[in-house]
């Protein structure tokens, strides 16, 4: 019989500084969910376990410490005492550790720095100090951490969390040993239902008279100037994220109710109009809970960081040859690292156009609409979002020899740059034109969802006297009574939408391409033009897409459709993919139902049946992330960042939803077959 194995998990201090700060994690030190774990026999001491270590991250023996955990009185878990020589040479089961008396004049306390310019809050490291010394006496050290000037005043906090007293249960206490390679680390500090406290610590005061001790957190910070607009110091901050992650709990409560009801009522089978009424109940306070977030979202103000030209500088090495991605008339484009993250970094080319593009996306967001993360004045850039894919132009063309973009994802292009242009023509009092709509303005993310972006053509094209830049390429998909008038209209936008349209169909060149669909469509032959790399795609849908796409392309402005009416009116229901052959009740022909893209596994493009969320926080088909992990990959699928580990989580709530709904489906089916059976005939 094999002996007995348990997990271990490790952290290394490496596993803080990628964590906290990232993804809305400020409260906690680590998560263990996160952390990779070792399988070992309970047969194993710590001393040989310390070597194995050594094995796999290369870190010394005489460089690890073994940490005891021990419960605060504000019901959380933190570390106690390193383990001494003689209890490293017991096994990792061993159910007790003695009492003993250790030196607790010295505290190891961690150390996290808010940046209240940039709302930012980032791990440290840690430090021993002495609980009779002052805080005072480790200033020096910590503006030497944060890369402060020696005379930078400085603010410290002293942050405290209070949790669920029956997590873990007294009797589990002597199991929580940590283990830990260079830095000891906390457990979860919070899963998130917290009571924060956070206080200033008085520098001149002892720290053993500030009540800190070992495993306590220290924040600190510069001193704001006064009257600083956005948050002014540590606390504040963690009291905003507190306000919105306490909607997203109420929320969470709320699903969390609809799967307790539902079970509920399988196991004592309930009568289905009574739980219906109340489900629907639930379901009523569930979408006020959802509104109110998204309220609360618009709300708030989209904080744009300021970034300095050093900045930029050190993100695209001296903005060098190999990191440029793009030079057109508005610009050159780089691609950068700013804080771990793959950013776009747009030169304007003039003032006038930086600002025009500012005043826009600072003011509207929309998920098809490029993402601004932050600017520099100093050198009129635009920090963007990046998205990996490049433009539309590139993959219609196949740049660089990449695949050709399904039929599927071409229509759904078709919808996002229509939902996008909606959004912008219902701003009030004046709509918003986007005047130059063509292929190389419209950006691909990683899942092929599209974004429009370079919102400055007014600035470029309708100064006095002034000639339109890079005319040849711009010509097919401008408005030609633009041309003649020199005034944009969001019928502008539709021109050139109808142009983008029969290009996605076709795949041919932009001149005269109208003439060539109208022609074919004439001919009864526009199964010749349609472009082939693009894989089966429907006769009808894409008829329906030449219609409206040479209606929207007419030379005069009173003939184009309306881009509500008519125009989304037909793209929208073209936009939804056939859901997956395995389950053929939702394709009825009355398509009645509307399967919602979260129910879709962003993979394998079909419903979900096992969804699993992975982590960098998207769920997926398991079958299909399973296989994409299974091939080596070990980046996201959607955002192609290297994933901080392979663990998958069921996403019940998800689950029960897609359940629900084929139930629905399933019983409306199953009406349909009796009304089929009576009647003698029926449509499928």
């Amino acid at each position: 019989m094999p002996p007995p194995y348990r997990i271990i998990k490790v952290v290394r201090d490496e596993d803080f500084r990628s964590r906290i700060g990232n993804d809305g994690h400020y409260f906690d030190l680590v998560d263990f969910s996160g952390i990779e774990g070792f399988s070992v026999p309970d047969s194993l001491t710590i001393c040989e376990f310390k070597g194995k270590l050594m094995e796999k991250f290369g870190t010394p023996v005489q460089c690890q410490r073994v940490w005891l955990w021990a419960r605060r009185e504000n019901k959380t878990y933190r570390i106690d005492r390193p383990l001494t020589t003689e209890e490293e040479k017991l096994s990792v089961l061993h159910p007790h550790f003695q009492p003993i008396e250790i030196n607790r004049d010295d505290a190891l306390v961690f150390l996290k720095l808010f940046d209240p310019e940039k709302a930012q809050l980032r791990y440290l490291g840690s430090l021993y100090v002495n609980v009779s010394s002052r805080p005072s006496d480790i200033l020096p050290k910590l503006r030497s951490l944060a890369g402060f000037c020696a005379s930078e005043p400085i603010e410290l906090y002293e942050v405290r969390f209070c949790t669920d007293a029956n997590r873990f249960p007294d009797s589990q206490i002597n199991r929580f040993i940590s283990f830990v390679l260079l830095s000891p680390f906390d457990k979860q500090e919070v899963k998130f239902d917290p009571s924060v406290m956070c206080e200033a610590i008085d520098i001149h005061s002892t720290f053993s008279t500030s009540g800190i001790i070992t495993g306590d957190i220290i924040c600190y910070q510069k001193s704001p100037p006064q009257n600083w607009r956005i948050y002014s110091s540590v606390a504040s901050f963690l009291q905003h994220v507190c306000d919105h992650k306490e909607e997203e709990w109420k929320r969470h409560n709320l699903e969390e109710e609809i799967v307790m009801l539902k079970r509920q009522a399988d196991t004592h089978r309930l009568q289905k109009d009574e739980s219906m009424t109340v489900c629907d109940q639930l379901k009523h306070e569930r979408d006020n809970a959802v509104r109110q977030v998204n309220e609360l979202c618009n709300q708030s103000t989209h904080v744009i960081l300021n970034f300095s030209r050093k900045d930029l500088e050190q993100a695209t090495e001296h903005f060098k040859n190999a990191s440029e991605v793009g030079d057109t008339e508005y610009g050159h484009t780089y691609k950068g690292m700013i804080h771990y993250t793959m950013v776009a970094i747009k030169l304007s080319s003039s003032q006038s156009l930086f600002q025009q593009e500012v005043s826009i996306l600072r003011q509207w967001r929309h998920p098809n609409i490029i993402t601004i993360i932050g600017i520099c004045s100093e050198a009129s850039a635009l920090i963007y979002e990046w998205l990996p894919n490049g433009n539309l132009e590139d993959r219609i063309v196949c740049t660089n020899n990449s695949p050709p973009l399904s039929w599927h994802n071409r229509t759904q292009i078709i919808g996002e740059i229509c939902s996008a242009l909606l959004f912008l023509h219902s701003n009030k009092p004046t709509a918003l034109v986007h005047g130059d709509l063509r292929p190389c303005n419209i950006l691909i993310d990683a899942n092929y969802r599209s974004k429009l972006c370079n919102f400055g053509m007014s600035n470029l094209f309708l100064q006095p006297g002034t000639c339109p830049p890079n005319l040849t390429a711009r010509l097919p998909y401008m408005d030609p009574e633009f041309n003649t008038t020199g005034e944009l209209t969001t019928l502008s936008d539709v021109y050139s939408l109808g142009v983008i349209i029969l290009r996605l169909l076709t795949g041919m060149p932009p001149l005269t391409l109208s003439e060539k669909v109208a022609e074919a469509l004439q001919g009864d032959s526009l199964h010749l033009l349609i472009d082939k790399s693009a894989g089966n795609w429907p006769y009808i849908q894409a008829k329906q897409l030449a219609l409206i796409g040479l209606s929207c392309t007419e030379m005069t402005r009173k003939k184009r459709p309306d881009l509500l009416t008519k125009v989304w009116n037909v793209v929208e229901p073209l936009t939804r993919k056939p859901p997956a052959a395995t389950w053929p009740y939702l394709q009825s022909a009355s398509g009645d139902i509307c399967v919602p893209a979260a129910f879709t596994c962003p993979i394998s493009m079909e419903i979900m049946k096992d969804p699993q969320m992975a982590s960098d926080g998207f769920t997926y088909e398991a079958e299909a992330i399973r296989s994409w992990f299974d091939r080596g990959n070990i980046r996201s699928p959607m955002t192609n960042l290297v994933l901080p580990n392979l663990n998958l989580i069921p996403n019940r709530v998800l689950c029960s939803s897609i359940h629900e709904l084929l139930g629905i489906e399933e019983t409306r089916k199953a009406r349909g077959n009796g009304d089929f059976a009576a009647g003698g005939c029926g449509n499928f």
